[in-house]
């Protein structure tokens, strides 16, 4: 993987990474005040969004299926800096209450365990081989 595929899946990383916060920013209070059954439901459409990202960044960039964990990794990357600072500024940041902190990050660090076992599990899977024609 060359060091622009690398610098292209950060990129892609960090959109999905600023698509999320602003997301959360403007429906946070939605997201994350309503109960536990709602932070269930938003930590699995996240996990699923974001391991969809991730195929849809290999299938575009045609990257082989040993590389996942490395592209997860470096695409999860500046989400996870950009959410450390964020930490710091929480209420002015996300718009929700320090109490809603928890549910909040469960939901991020759901995302990122599904992600990195989704990758993981990728790079395990045997290439396909296309099937030869009999005539």
């Amino acid at each position: 993987m060359s060091r622009r595929d690398i610098l292209i899946y950060a990129i892609a990383g960090l959109g999905v990474w600023l698509n999320g916060a602003i997301t959360f920013r403007l429906g946070g209070r939605i997201l994350f005040e309503n109960g536990p059954v709602v932070v269930a439901i938003v930590a699995v459409v996240i996990a699923a969004l974001v391991c969809a990202a991730l195929q849809v960044a290999m299938s575009w960039r045609k990257a082989r299926a040993s590389d996942a964990v490395t592209i997860a990794v470096v695409m999860a990357l500046p989400g996870l800096f950009g959410e450390a600072a964020r930490q710091v500024v929480f209420p002015w940041a996300t718009g929700l209450k320090v109490s809603d902190a928890p549910a909040f990050d469960a939901v991020i660090f759901f995302g990122n365990a599904v992600l990195l076992t989704y990758a993981v599990a990728k790079a395990r899977q045997r290439p396909k081989v296309a099937a030869s024609r009999q005539t």
